[in-house]
Formats: structure tokens, sequence, C-alpha cells
């Protein structure tokens, strides 16, 4: 049998709602227990709240903010971290593309996880890693041994990329002499 909510509340919305210094309860305590929030995180959905014994961390949908009351929470802050906390977006479009047109090293070029040598490579005929950039050669190294067979493969020493020979795509461009 397949549940589904009844009702769906977008967190990281309702998160934008609250702001450092608000005064809130959580749903069904009394307005007297209330708490100031002290840290908002957006991407998770939740807020720190303090309150006379402490802070503690609640999600925003189990949150209210009070405009009235007699509440009066502590102006303190007893948590490590305070503030509205962002989230890295990543790095731009922009920049990946960049970084991937410079194609400095091995880099992906097909499906199945096939790579090509950028121009450098092919002219040295050393594959480099596609993480760590041309200062890491990939180096041949023995992976398994299966019913007495080893797995050879090319291996990076520094972030141990590992790559079989036969998964690099060699394009061999037809000379211009025509012949």
């Amino acid at each position: 049998m397949r549940r589904e909510a009844g009702s769906s509340v977008d967190y990281q919305r309702r998160s934008l709602d609250f702001q450092v210094g608000d005064v809130v309860i959580p749903f069904g305590m009394n307005q007297s227990l209330g708490g100031r929030v002290t840290a908002v995180w957006p991407a998770i959905g939740m807020a720190d709240v303090e309150f006379p014994n402490g802070n503690k961390r609640y999600p925003v949908e189990d949150l209210q903010i009070l405009v009235e009351g007699n509440a009066y929470p502590p102006l303190t802050n007893s948590a490590p971290v305070s503030d509205m906390v962002g989230v890295s977006k990543g790095p731009s479009p922009k920049a990946v593309v960049a970084a991937y047109m410079k194609k400095e090293a091995l880099y992906w070029a097909g499906a199945d996880r096939q790579y090509r040598m950028n121009r450098s490579e092919l002219e040295s005929g050393c594959a480099c890693c596609p993480r760590c950039g041309p200062s890491h050669p990939l180096e041949k190294t023995v992976y398994k041994r299966r019913e007495g067979a080893s797995e050879r493969l090319l291996g990076c020493r520094n972030c141990l990329f590992l790559i079989k020979e036969g998964d690099i795509v060699v394009v061999v461009k037809p000379s211009k002499t025509g012949g």
C-alpha cells in the first residue's frame, strides 16, 4: 500500500520567513515557553532556537513566529554558530566549462566512462590524472587477481584514480599529406 502526504511544505521557502532574533514557539507549546532564533539553516529547513535552558534545533515547519505575547526568551546564544548560514551553490557553469575546455589532462569523452587524451598527452604518450592534472602521470598497476589472472590498470598515486587502459580512446587524425 502506498501512502502519500496530504500536505507538502517547502521547508526551504518557509525557512526564509525566519530571521535571527525572531521569537518563536514550537507548535503545541505554551507561548510563555518561547525561544529566540539564533541561526537559520535554509538548505536543510532548520532553525536554532535559544531557550532559557539552552539551544535546540527545530525543523522550520514545527515553529511558529510569535508576534504578540508574553514570551521573554534570553538574548544569549549558546550555539557554536549563529546568524543565517548560507550554502554554497558550487562552481558556476562558466567555471566548469572553462576548466573542461582547458583539458589539462585525460578527460571524460564518452559513454561508459571512455576517456580521451589531450594533445600534449598524445605527443608524450603518457596519460595524466584527470583529477590531479598534468603534474601526476598515471602509472601501471595491478588491481586484483582473479582466477590466477591480474587485472592491469593505470592509477594515480596522489588520489588513487584508477582506469583500464582500454577505456582510454586514442583518436588518430588522418595526415594532411593524403598518403
